[in-house]
């Protein structure tokens, strides 16, 4: 019982009131990779918000992203920053936030231009006014995770642990989440999943499962935290094999994915969500992620897998995940393009 208690108190559920703010002005300016399920809360932000004049948050970031599609620095960006109206840096803003922005500059301009949105337009009151729906969101989120304890699971996977999990519920956002942490490099770090819906209802309200699907999602999302540093500090490692890419690029490019590394990081992501679906939904449910996976495109998950289950098995002799990784990575020397794994 006292574990259940820790580990809900380290894992945070609710709405966000910086992702909704961004939302709002993507929704406003018409940015296509938000939601694709007709949302009645759309409908609400609309009505609210088109009562105030044009507002310069919304033109200048309908601006950027004309330029630069989708990128998950957006919302990372918002983590940055204290809730709304004020949106203080609360630690030091990392260059490659900087970067998706076109500079420090563009930057501060966009979130000095948030600032007069949530104000003008009233955000906060909104965002209050929002509570009920929130409120029912994050009631059926806990429903479908009942008994299920992600947090547990992904650090008992990696041997090491995080600062803090937080499930943000998004109306607005894309099918499936982003998966960003906030901290100093190296960790440990405040690891969040940012949920957007994965259905609606017949009333327009968003929908967050089924089960299967959103402990996969939250699995995913979580894992960054875990492998991305790994993947950047190893990247030596990775580099030499970017050949691999080459027979995927097409298909990958159709999901996002258009360099090596990310490719290569992803692989290794859902080939552990593949994983810890097999220990914790059933052999089943793992083999049909990494059949789902290799569909999409991810054709070395397989070979990845199987490696993983060394890990698996040694864990007094690896202790962590990072302990690992240089095995685990290994794997892709023994492929080529020619000979993609199955």
């Amino acid at each position: 019982m006292a574990s259940d208690i820790r580990a809900e108190q380290r894992l945070h559920i609710g709405a966000d009131p910086r992702i909704e703010l961004l939302t709002a002005v993507q929704l406003l300016g018409q940015y296509r990779y938000l939601t694709p399920y007709r949302v009645e809360y759309a409908d609400d932000l609309v009505a609210h918000f088109s009562r105030y004049p044009p507002q310069q948050a919304v033109a200048f970031f309908r601006s950027l992203s004309l330029d630069t599609g989708w990128s998950d620095a957006y919302p990372t960006a918002m983590l940055y920053l204290s809730d709304p109206p004020e949106l203080e840096p609360t630690q030091p803003i990392p260059p490659h936030i900087h970067r998706a922005f076109r500079g420090e500059e563009n930057f501060a301009r966009f979130v000095h231009a948030l600032r007069n949105f949530a104000r003008q337009t009233q955000f906060n009151h909104f965002f209050t006014r929002s509570q009920k729906l929130y409120q029912l969101l994050e009631a059926r989120l806990r429903e479908e995770l009942a008994d299920a304890d992600p947090t547990s699971q992904v650090e008992a996977y990696f041997g090491t642990r995080q600062l803090s999990y937080h499930l943000v519920l998004s109306p607005l956002l894309h099918h499936g989440g982003f998966g960003p942490h906030i901290g100093r490099h190296g960790g440990p770090y405040d690891v969040y999943t940012l949920l957007g819906p994965t259905g609606v209802t017949q009333r327009g309200l968003p929908e967050y499962g089924p089960r299967e699907q959103l402990l996969q999602i939250i699995w995913h999302e979580f894992s960054h935290a875990f492998v991305n540093p790994l993947s950047e500090e190893y990247y030596p490692m990775l580099r030499p094999h970017a050949d691999l890419f080459a027979p995927l690029a097409e298909q990958m490019a159709t999901i996002g994915y258009t360099h090596w590394f990310d490719c290569a990081n992803e692989h290794l992501i859902r080939a552990i969500t593949a994983r810890l679906a097999h220990h914790h939904l059933g052999a089943e449910a793992g083999r049909r992620a990494l059949r789902e996976e290799s569909g999409r495109g991810f054709r070395y998950i397989h070979a990845v897998a199987r490696r993983l289950e060394s890990y698996e098995s040694q864990r007094d002799r690896y202790p962590t995940f990072a302990s690992f990784f240089p095995r685990l990575i290994s794997v892709l020397a023994e492929l080529t393009p020619e000979t993609l794994a199955h």
